[in-house]
């Protein structure tokens, strides 16, 4: 099964290897213009990393069409452990359990099978439903689900850091394969952002946190999920061809960053340029994902036209987009606008 797992890279066609190498090079060159840019200070950085949680969470959520209480938060209270804790978060198959169980804390009916693989008799979809399904896109059955996602789990390691193949094809031939096999009787493909979360920064891409890589996916999702299917279908042929999935993960990738954190660099405010009230005021939104002039005014006990002032002036500076008018203005961190 590993050497498949190899084949698979080994394998890519000729014809799609150039843009490939294009899009990993301008993935790895903002890397490096990241790691060397001046950035806000840390308690601005910390605000945007908590809109992106929250933004992250809400996106994830959809993608997945779950909208019981509790999804959200589970999801972002995960995300934010995955933000702080990578470092110590090896990707081991009690890890991914850990991110599953994560996943639904705060949804009580869940409970009993979150952190665990689908057991016997438990299906995903209805029967009608699996036998309309391809053969090659089906999941393996309860009882196969262990030792395929053993041998997924120690093939990763060795790969991500064997230098044959660049790390971040491993991480997507690796979330290939693991939403091919489907562990869970539900939640698969919020686990697989969180991994993805996980493993990017575990391979030094210290930037996810201050742009929502959900969000993207998101907006790209049939596109996404079109070039999953087709790399899915071909990944057990003898002459395997997983480039569609290989070139949606690198592009969502690369949107990701331009579109979203090279906004922290080059339009948030420095830490040191705020007020103490712009600084409250941009802590609401990034808690709540957008603030009013009323909600601002109502929590930092400001008169209107002062929270207003304060509202306007975050506008000008980059901080917060203004959408609406009149009563229903509302402002949101920029950096968490598509």
């Amino acid at each position: 099964m590993k050497e498949r797992f190899d084949g698979r890279l080994r394998g890519i066609p000729a014809g799609a290897l150039h843009g490939l190498l294009r899009r990993l090079s301008a993935i790895e060159s903002f890397r490096g213009r990241w790691e060397s840019a001046p950035k806000p200070g840390i308690h601005v950085l910390r605000r945007v990393r908590e809109s992106v949680a929250s933004r992250s969470a809400a996106a994830s959520c959809r993608i997945a069409g779950e909208n019981r209480p509790g999804a959200v938060p589970g999801y972002a209270d995960a995300l934010r452990a995955v933000f702080d804790g990578h470092a110590e978060m090896p990707p081991t198959e009690d890890r991914l359990l850990a991110l599953h169980a994560a996943v639904f804390r705060h949804i009580p009916e869940e409970r009993a099978r979150a952190g665990r693989y689908k057991s016997t008799g438990l299906r995903e979809r209805s029967d009608r439903d699996f036998l309309s399904e391809p053969v090659a896109l089906r999941s393996p059955g309860p009882l196969l689900i262990p030792a395929q996602m053993e041998t997924l789990a120690g093939w990763l390691p060795a790969r991500l850091t064997g230098g044959e193949f660049h790390p971040l094809l491993v991480v997507a031939a690796y979330l290939l394969e693991f939403l091919a096999i489907r562990p869970f009787a539900d939640g698969n493909g919020r686990v697989g952002r969180l991994l993805t979360n996980l493993l990017l920064l575990r391979c030094g891409h210290t930037y996810l946190p201050y742009g929502s890589l959900d969000a993207t996916i998101h907006a790209r999702r049939e596109e996404y999920h079109l070039a999953l299917r087709r790399s899915q279908a071909s990944r057990n042929l003898p002459r395997p061809d997983i480039s569609p999935w290989l070139f949606a993960f690198l592009d969502a990738l690369e949107e990701m960053q331009r579109r979203e954190a090279n906004v922290v660099i080059a339009r948030l405010p420095a830490e040191e340029a705020l007020s103490a009230n712009q600084t409250a005021v941009l802590d609401i939104a990034a808690k709540e994902g957008e603030v009013t002039n009323r909600r601002a005014a109502l929590m930092l006990g400001l008169p209107r036209e002062t929270a207003k002032q304060t509202l306007n002036r975050l506008v000008s500076i980059g901080a917060l987009r203004r959408l609406g008018s009149g009563r229903a203005t509302r402002y949101r961190p920029l950096a968490g606008e598509p």
